[in-house]
């Protein structure tokens, strides 16, 4: 079994237990599809708010799913398409779609493909690429359920993930002496006025960081209710 991976500008081999010690920062994509009349996924890239790089993504599926790992705060560092994995002896190609750094130093591969769209071959795919990450002690997570609703929460959230949306002094200290109140979106939105910033996009951006906890399963709407975690946002 061998890794291609494109390291400072370098296509390479790397041996399985070098995958645990890449610079996430120093990863290329493997590959980058191109564009072509009636091409069913849009590709593009995604600016993290958490390496604050811009990352490729092949379909807007996949942007969603680095939007909810862009939104984990255990994820420290991403690199997408990181590396081409072959299986010489089984006839076998992958190309995982992420590689994460996690706060705690852990490595996670990502696969994105809608449950709809996973065939025997991926399924034997996904199967093969997970048992290797685990006999390195690295983790796997599939993306395949995301729900219309939580893409379209997502979505709305991401856009509030920029500096810009920084938590102020003040909603920082309100959050902090409020913490485990649960209140509608409707009211929580007065509770964060009187700054530079407009009330909503803080709000949203308390969403986006997890300062105010919703259920994503269900389509934001301002009767929603959040619960304060008790604190701000970077």
């Amino acid at each position: 079994m061998t890794v291609e991976v494109k390291y400072d500008g370098r296509v390479c081999d790397i041996g399985s237990e070098q995958v645990s010690e890449l610079d996430l920062s120093r990863v290329a994509p493997i590959r980058i599809s191109k564009a072509y009349p009636g091409r069913e996924n849009y590709s593009g890239v995604y600016w993290s708010a958490t390496t604050g790089r811009h990352h490729w993504f092949e379909s807007l599926y996949e942007k969603t799913a680095l939007s909810v790992l862009d939104r984990d705060p255990d994820v420290v560092d991403i690199a997408t398409q990181p590396f081409k994995l072959r299986w010489s002896r089984l006839g076998m190609m992958h190309f995982p779609d992420f590689l994460i750094r996690r706060s705690d130093g852990s490595r996670l591969i990502v696969d994105v493909r809608p449950r709809r769209r996973i065939k025997a071959r991926d399924a034997e795919l996904f199967a093969v690429t997970a048992a290797w990450a685990a006999s390195l002690e690295m983790d796997y997570r599939l993306f395949a359920d995301l729900a219309r609703v939580q893409d379209w929460n997502i979505r709305l959230l991401a856009g509030y993930r920029h500096p810009r949306w920084a938590c102020p002094t003040q909603v920082a200290e309100m959050l902090t002496a409020r913490r485990g109140e649960a209140r509608a979106l409707r009211d929580w939105e007065p509770l964060l006025a009187g700054t530079s910033s407009p009330a909503r996009g803080l709000l949203l951006a308390a969403i986006w960081h997890g300062a105010l906890e919703v259920d994503l399963g269900s389509r934001l709407e301002f009767e929603s209710v959040a619960v304060c975690v008790g604190r701000g946002w970077g």
